[in-house]
């Protein structure tokens, strides 16, 4: 079933339900357009719920409610960078008032657009100041930069005004999440294969870089000291263990990466469910 349909049909089935079937009457007016809009709100059916404000508020160009309500089903929609563009052009300077702040702080956070995020957080004198610390360390969380700090240095100043608990812990986790160097993976494993890979934590494909690289290494070094130069076998394992000698180099810097990132994913996941269902 399509969009159009299904939106369709929802709306006659809304209309039966709430208005009846009075001969004449105009369900797109503004009224109906209204009560149509929430039921989708309800029904989280967000995307098309923002059409149907979008209606509202082309008969009421005004109308704060309805645009804050578009802004919402555009967060909850999964269009962050919509809601961002409209809430821009109704209010491109100024403040903002405290519900339509709280939606663009959340958007710009949904969005990864952290240079938004500050403009609007220095743009909401209707937020505390330990609610300001509390996005403003979730940032911090969110970005992901700690983690190429080292463990000592990883301090952010929001901390000190922050209240959430939850975000407190997050930011104290920080702290002891260990970063896997790649230029030290790399080096690791130049001097034993797969070593890089243990070093961060991939225990079973440091084990395998290893035996693949050793046992044609010692094929190749058999078939050398049996035929010498000429050995074709010799120089077919050799050839091998070199590619999975290299492929061991690269993979061993991969996997710190691989590492690094998992630990940032971790941590926004846990940031993401905090500061999302505020």
């Amino acid at each position: 079933m399509t969009r159009l349909k299904r939106s369709a049909i929802n709306l006659l089935l809304f209309t039966l339900l709430v208005t009846g079937t009075v001969s004449g009457q105009d369900i797109y007016d503004g009224p109906h357009s209204r009560e149509f809009a929430r039921y989708l709100m309800q029904t989280h059916q967000f995307q098309l719920a923002a059409s149907e404000w979008d209606r509202v508020l082309f008969l009421y160009p005004g109308d704060t409610v309805a645009r804050l309500n578009l802004l919402k089903s555009y967060r909850l929609g999964q269009k962050p960078g919509e809601g961002l563009t409209r809430l821009n052009q109704w209010y491109p300077t100024g403040s903002l008032s405290r519900p339509f702040s709280l939606e663009g702080v959340q958007m710009s956070l949904l969005q990864s657009d952290y240079q938004t995020f500050n403009a609007l957080i220095n743009r909401s004198p209707g937020l505390s100041g330990s609610e300001k610390s509390d996005y403003q360390l979730g940032a911090w969380l969110l970005e992901g930069r700690w983690i190429d700090l080292p463990s000592g240095k990883r301090e952010s100043s929001y901390s000190m005004g922050a209240t959430d608990a939850r975000l407190l812990d997050l930011y104290a986790k920080t702290r002891n999440v260990s970063r896997k160097s790649p230029a030290a993976s790399v080096a690791l494993s130049a001097v034993v294969p797969g070593l890089g890979k243990i070093y961060s934590h991939d225990w079973k494909d440091g084990l395998l870089s290893l035996l693949f690289v050793a046992t044609n290494a010692w094929q190749s070094y058999r078939g050398f000291s049996k035929n010498g130069t000429r050995s074709v076998t010799g120089w077919v394992f050799g050839t091998l263990a070199v590619g999975f000698y290299s492929a061991n180099l690269f993979g061993s810097w991969k996997s710190a990466k691989v590492y690094n990132a998992k630990q940032v994913d971790l941590i926004r996941h846990e940031t993401e469910s905090i500061l999302f269902t505020r």
